[in-house]
């Protein structure tokens, strides 16, 4: 049995985020969780962890160990204290998981051979592929570019993303049309057609081997943490995800204001 499913662990309330939200704000993911298993949710704070990423799992497991949260002592309540405890196992069984594939990816022979015919294929000068909202482009990090497989000329420069909190992966937007990126305007009054939110994997997971080769780093232990991906996609997310309805409306008040003013000068 995990650690995270033995009997203290198990759900005896149906408290739901929405419900969460309203009695504590917004919250951080970690905190989310820490908050289901609080009020004996821990079918959800398990689901809700699943959302966090490495860095996130990383900070928060610092911030237990740092923070003395794992004492009796440092809560006003039972149910706060096993809360924290929850959440340690649920990062316990995260790092042991993690370790647990890679020794499994580096001891089986299938896997093992695999990963061998990929850096093959890699180190004869194939460069990898990636999908981008369903069109194939080729990574050329050396360049710093990608460029779409079927019309080469067409690049896209790693210069012009953006990366992420973590430094996981680059962001932008993409026109699913033109497969160009898309640049908002300062006074965008509404959401543009064919335009994505792409979240595409940083060069570690999309050329290992270009990146050992960049930094002189050690091929094999990099692989080991980061195995090439025989198959790359981005991720792909409407724009409602993003601020930019949020700037739309605010575009719209200040126009609104402004056609205002102009009225009340005329009326006057």
């Amino acid at each position: 049995m995990n650690p995270s499913k033995q009997p203290a662990f198990k759900s005896t309330g149906t408290i739901t985020e929405s419900e969460l939200t309203e009695l504590y704000g917004s919250m951080l993911p970690a905190e989310l969780v820490l908050k289901f298993a609080e009020h004996k949710n821990f079918d959800a704070a398990r689901e809700s962890f699943k959302t966090l990423n490495e860095h996130d799992i990383t900070q928060t497991d610092n911030f237990l160990i740092q923070n003395n949260r794992l004492s009796t002592q440092s809560h006003e309540s039972w149910e706060a204290y096993i809360a924290n405890m929850f959440l340690k196992v649920l990062i316990n069984e995260y790092v042991h998981d993690k370790q647990e594939k890679i020794r499994v990816r580096t001891e089986d022979p299938v896997q093992q051979q695999k990963a061998e015919e990929l850096l093959k294929i890699r180190q004869s000068g194939k460069l990898p592929h990636i999908d981008l909202a369903g069109t194939d482009f080729t990574v050329d990090w050396r360049l710093r570019q990608m460029r779409e497989t079927e019309l080469p000329w067409k690049n896209i420069s790693f210069d012009d993303f953006e990366l992420d909190d973590y430094g996981d992966n680059y962001l932008c937007f993409f026109n699913t049309k033109t497969h160009e990126l898309y640049m908002p305007p300062d006074d965008l009054m509404e959401l543009p057609e064919n335009v994505v939110v792409l979240e595409i994997p940083n060069e570690l997971h999309l050329d290992p081997v270009a990146v050992a080769r960049e930094y002189g780093s050690d091929l094999a232990d990099l692989l080991r943490a980061y195995p090439i991906r025989e198959n790359l996609t981005a991720k792909v997310s409407p724009l409602t995800d993003t601020g930019l309805s949020a700037m739309i409306e605010n575009n719209i008040r200040i126009q609104q204001g402004t056609m205002n003013q102009k009225q009340n000068k005329i009326g006057r």
